[in-house]
């Protein structure tokens, strides 16, 4: 709490005032990720395409690296929070699940989440400085995953 009212440049029993403890901070924080979640998942339609819940996964989920230090963070307490961990699960679940609704009736449950999947990891190897060597290869890997017939041609 010390460090957030720092950051804020305001008095700590200011910020306690308005945000609690450090686990009423925490509920903060992922009720507002929810919410942005929710409004990117609101912008697209059922019935959409791979291409189109890609650019969601990652260029939008995934993309912020603001947020991704967030949730590293998260996880990194859900280790010790068997509640923390559950509500992180669950916004997992969520994404696992509007993406698959976003591909329409036939689409992969499993598909969906190894494609969330890959795009959690990549957010995270960029964190460490980590990167497909040719551009687009992440996104063609993730459109495979999707979309099983499929057949990648490189560079395609």
């Amino acid at each position: 709490m010390i460090d957030v009212a720092e950051a804020a440049g305001q008095p700590r029993p200011l910020v306690r005032y308005f945000i609690g403890n450090r686990a009423d901070m925490v509920n903060a924080l992922i009720d507002r990720l929810l919410e942005r979640g929710e409004a990117k998942f609101r912008l697209m339609s059922e019935g959409g395409s791979a291409g189109q819940a890609l650019d969601i996964v990652l260029d939008q989920i995934f993309a912020d690296d603001t947020t991704n230090i967030v949730i590293m963070e998260l996880w990194h307490l859900s280790l010790r929070d068997a509640a923390l961990r559950e509500r992180l699960g669950a916004i997992y679940r969520r994404v696992i699940f509007e993406v698959t609704a976003l591909l329409g009736d036939d689409a992969d449950p499993d598909a969906a989440f190894a494609a969330v999947s890959l795009a959690f990891g990549a957010a995270f190897f960029r964190h460490l400085g980590l990167a497909p060597q040719q551009r687009g290869s992440l996104r063609d890997a993730a459109h495979c995953l999707l979309t099983p017939n499929r057949i990648l041609v490189a560079g395609a």
